[in-house]
């Protein structure tokens, strides 16, 4: 028997179904050359042996008249490395970086295609033939495994802090999996309490009872993170028509800059480096607008609050994945300057935690919703709910020192966050001494995606941060 999912870990794989609500992750790590395969397979197949977590896919178990079976994690009997891990070259005579549209594609189509529900949900991509030699090691996980920090701890696994690290040896993947057969389970694995819920009260999936209990128990939960979530299916402030139309087609972005001029900026005006990130981009949503004839009154955007206690160094410890909430912001348009703008997203930002304070489950109560309102209903509503929303912002602290991995140099790290029925995700990502802002982009709501880069770069020159 395997681990059980938890609310929220259900509730995003449940979503997954919606190819518009995929809550797969994303990165794209440029190398300065391209590494010997044997030596990423092996580096790749010794996560394996470090994150449980990997080795495991979902499946349906639990009574089979129960309206909702009960998801697990459980140890992917079949597991095959070369599924999980792809080879490829891409010839193309253009720069490397954010100026090579054929990567940028590359990334976005790896990113978006979706998983074998029947694995487990991750797989890396190493692509060659980039200008001087180097490579691209791209990485896609679901939402379900993990959050944003939890991959960054994930790269801790994958990557090397010193340039002569020695080699990793080849993995014994078949006893891996023979100690994970014998003893299921995830030693990351969170909720541990919420895992045996069904066991404490008898529940086999057909007691109303026990459903109504569980509602009851989690109300005040699910109120306030509904409330702070901005989830409204009636009424509210409406998103930009121009960007009204939704798809499941993505482009990807990526616009590049320093990390101290973004802290000094921050410093300055006495705001976060998030606060300064949120404005920039509701910024250029103004501008990409003016420069379609448009003036908007406001956008409609989300900001992810870390719910994890105060005493756990502003990120989650590991056994605390997905202890984030994408809260609703309104940010005023025609008639705001750009301090305005700065000053109203801070303030909403601090009120949105404050109303979180001291609920770090409120995104599991939120989820808990998942058990009461069938999936294709919930999917429903979410998607109602994200097209009322212009665009989705994350904030993703990374590595402050250069890394290698498998040998190689890592140059650059572009996030790709997902996208989820809004018009695009923001997701900015700090590695050495540089800021990457990864556009992820519905082109049916964007369809000038490059405007929408330039206009972020734009932004952030306006709000002091020197241009690289």
């Amino acid at each position: 028997m395997g681990q059980k999912l938890s609310n929220t870990e259900s509730f995003m794989w449940a979503l997954g179904d919606n190819p518009n609500l995929a809550s797969t992750m994303g990165l794209v790590v440029i190398l300065s050359d391209t590494p010997d395969r044997q030596r990423v397979r092996n580096t790749i197949g010794g996560l394996l042996t470090t994150v449980d977590r990997l080795r495991l896919r979902v499946a349906e178990s639990g009574n089979p008249v129960s309206p909702s079976q009960t998801l697990e994690w459980v140890p992917d009997d079949q597991f095959d490395l070369d599924y999980h891990l792809r080879f490829s070259r891409l010839d193309t005579p253009r720069p490397v970086g954010p100026s090579n549209p054929k990567l940028l594609a590359l990334a976005a189509q790896f990113i978006n295609d979706p998983f074998d529900r029947t694995r487990p949900p991750w797989q890396f991509h190493l692509v060659s033939g980039l200008t001087g030699g180097r490579s691209a090691l791209l990485a896609k996980l679901h939402h379900s495994i993990s959050d944003g920090m939890g991959m960054v701890r994930l790269g801790l696994n994958l990557l090397d802090f010193e340039a002569d690290a020695q080699p990793k040896p080849e993995p014994d993947l078949q006893a891996v999996f023979a100690t994970a057969t014998a003893s299921p389970g995830d030693a990351e694995d969170t909720d541990a309490e919420e895992s045996s819920e069904s066991d404490d009260d008898g529940d086999t999936g057909i007691n109303p009872l026990g459903g109504l209990q569980r509602l009851w128990d989690t109300t005040e939960g699910i109120v306030t993170s509904v409330r702070a979530a901005g989830v409204s299916l009636t009424g509210g402030p409406r998103p930009s028509e121009l960007w009204s139309t939704r798809s499941r087609n993505r482009r990807y972005e990526v616009v590049v800059e320093s990390l101290e001029a973004m802290k000094a900026q921050a410093h300055h005006h006495n705001v976060t480096i998030n606060d300064l990130f949120v404005t920039a981009c509701a910024q250029a949503a103004f501008h990409y607008h003016t420069e379609n004839g448009v003036e908007l009154e406001h956008v409609l955007a989300t900001v992810v609050i870390n719910l994890s206690p105060p005493d756990v160094g502003g990120g989650p410890s590991a056994d605390e994945e997905n202890a984030f909430l994408p809260v609703a912001l309104e940010i005023p348009g025609v008639g705001a300057d750009l301090d305005q703008r700065l000053t109203a997203v801070r303030a909403a930002i601090r009120e949105k935690r404050e109303m979180l304070t001291g609920k770090s489950s409120a995104l599991d109560s939120l989820a808990s919703l998942g058990n009461i309102v069938p999936p294709a209903v919930t999917a429903k509503m979410m998607v109602e709910q994200a097209g009322r929303v212009d665009f989705a912002t994350s904030n993703v602290p990374g590595l402050p020192l250069p890394a290698w991995c498998s040998g190689s140099e890592a140059e650059a790290m572009f996030p790709v966050g997902p996208v989820t029925g809004t018009a695009f995700n923001a997701t900015l990502l700090s590695y050495a001494n540089r800021s990457y802002v990864g556009l992820h982009i519905d082109p049916a709501a964007v369809d000038d995606t490059e405007l929408l880069a330039k206009s972020l770069g734009r932004s952030f020159r306006e709000l002091g941060v020197a241009r690289l």
